[in-house]
Parts: structure tokens; C-alpha cells; sequence
């Protein structure tokens, strides 16, 4: 609890960066921001739904949500490929409008659960955990989709890498985006793996007598916020900057800023005292 309790106060404070941080704002960050969303609807579920059997209909619920918003982490990780791919690829016009990125990392997850909730309904839910069952073949409406993207992530990761070796060789490459693309680059596959050997463990999480996978499952579940945390806004120079301006904006107080406009502003403080010297001129007059 205490893991995934620091990965959520970790994806609140990235939820807020990728939202707030003027700077960073584009078709990236805009997956970030809802990577971390799904992220942390589905850790909260877990923490809060998991071992809440009872009642069967709201075990079923809660099944259904860890289900899309676990998938949900899987598509926009998967549209994080599509965009790095494409930012190497595509010299112009490599943003995605938001519509679109939306339609397929809310509609796909949607689709698979409402279709395998039509399937097998009562897969959803055991006497054990708020899960998918793992006798009659629903988990595979999970894990397949999350084995196939993480194979099309390596085939992007791998053209991607290979691509941006190309550009570094060229006789004028823009260095300063090529070494942000493989920035970018480095913090994806890194996150990538987490969340793949995540779901290594996670394949066996529920079976009986698997104590140590669990505990492997949630090391893993609570590195993901931190990791995304760190990667994306601590080591961005840009989001640093804009914590130092938020904090110094906070930290200054009331009065000093004052003083500090007041000595700024010394013509203000004449016009004054020279229209206040006229208004007394006049009354003797």
C-alpha cells in the first residue's frame, strides 16, 4: 500500500506538470497526460477494489474498470511509439490531433471490455480478487492486446533507434532535436520494459500460492509512477524551470514583492507627489 500510495501522489504531481507546464505542451505531453490518468484510475482501483469481493455485482464493476484502465495504459503507451516513430520519420507535421488520440486510447479499451463483458460476464470477478478469471480464457482479452503492443512498441522502438542512427551520420544533422528525440527515445523503452515485466508477474498474480509474484507485481505497479515522475518532469529542464518560477512565485512573500514593484516603479511614486504639489498650488492660489 505504501508503494503504490507514493506512485499515485507521483501521478498526481505529473497529471498536474502535464496539465499546467506551458512550456511542454503538444501532442507528447498531451499522451503523457493521459498515460498517467489511466495509470492512476487503475492503481487507486487496485488499492482501494481489489480484495472487495463482496458484493458480486460490485466486485464484477470493479473487474471491469482495472480491465479498461489497465488497457488504457497499454494504448497511449503504444501511441507514445506511434509518436516517436513518427517525430523521426516525419520531418513536418508530426502531430496527432487530440480527437484522434483519444478515440483510440479511450475506444479501443472500451471496445474489448464491453465485448468480453457480452462474452463472458460472469469471467469478471472471483471469490478471491476483483480480476478477470483465469479459468475460462478472459485473461486473454487482456493479455493478448498487451503481448501485440508491446510487440508493435519494439517493432516502433527498433525503426525508431535505427532511424535516428541514420540522421546522426547525415552531414548537417539538428543535433539539439535529435538528442531530445533520443531522450525521449531512452525514458519510452525504459518505461516500456517496467510496464512489460510488470505484466510478466502480473500473468501469474492470481494463482493460488504466488505470494512472492504479488509482491514483485506491486514493487513494479508502484516503480511506474515514480518512474514516469522522474523521467518526465524532474529531468526536463524545462519543467524544472517552471517548478523554480512556481516555487519562487510562492515562496516570495506579499510585502517584498510590494517593496520590490514600489523601487521598480520610482517614476509612479513622482508623478504623484508632483500632482498632489499641484492640487495644494491651486488651493492656496
Amino acid at each position: 500500500k505504501i508503494g503504490l500510495s507514493l506512485s499515485l501522489v507521483c501521478l498526481v504531481l505529473s497529471i498536474l506538470t502535464f496539465k499546467f507546464c506551458r512550456s511542454i505542451q503538444g501532442t507528447r505531453t498531451t499522451i503523457h497526460l493521459h498515460l498517467c490518468i489511466c495509470l492512476f484510475m487503475a492503481d487507486l482501483v487496485f488499492l482501494v477494489g481489489i480484495s472487495q469481493t463482496e458484493p458480486e455485482g460490485g466486485c464484477r464493476f470493479v473487474a471491469g474498470l482495472l480491465h479498461f484502465f489497465f488497457l488504457g495504459v497499454m494504448t497511449w503507451m503504444l501511441l507514445e511509439g506511434v509518436q516517436l516513430y513518427r517525430m523521426v520519420v516525419l520531418v513536418f507535421n508530426a502531430t496527432i490531433r487530440p480527437l484522434y488520440l483519444y478515440l483510440f486510447g479511450y475506444g479501443i479499451p472500451l471496445a474489448i471490455v464491453v465485448l468480453s463483458a457480452i462474452i463472458r460476464p460472469k469471467g469478471y470477478g472471483t471469490k478471491q480478487h476483483c480480476w478477470l478469471s483465469l479459468k475460462d480464457g478472459l485473461i486473454w482479452s487482456f493479455f493478448g492486446p498487451v503481448c501485440f503492443i508491446i510487440i508493435l512498441n519494439i517493432f516502433f522502438f527498433i525503426i525508431t533507434v535505427w532511424r535516428l542512427a541514420q540522421k546522426f551520420t547525415t552531414l548537417n544533422p539538428d543535433l539539439s532535436k535529435l538528442h531530445k528525440i533520443r531522450a525521449f527515445t531512452v525514458t519510452a523503452v525504459a518505461q516500456m520494459c517496467i510496464l512489460g515485466l510488470m505484466w510478466v508477474f502480473g500473468a501469474f498474480l492470481f494463482d493460488e500460492g504466488m505470494t512472492v509474484v504479488e509482491y514483485f507485481f506491486t514493487i513494479l505497479n508502484s516503480l511506474q509512477g515514480v518512474l514516469v515522475f522522474v523521467m518526465h518532469c524532474l529531468l526536463s529542464k524545462q519543467v524544472r524551470d517552471e517548478y523554480v518560477q512556481f516555487l519562487s512565485c510562492i515562496c516570495t512573500p506579499q510585502k517584498k514583492r510590494y517593496s520590490d514593484f514600489s523601487s521598480t516603479n520610482p517614476s509612479s511614486s513622482q508623478s504623484q507627489g508632483s500632482r498632489s504639489g499641484q492640487h495644494t498650488g491651486e488651493s492656496q492660489i
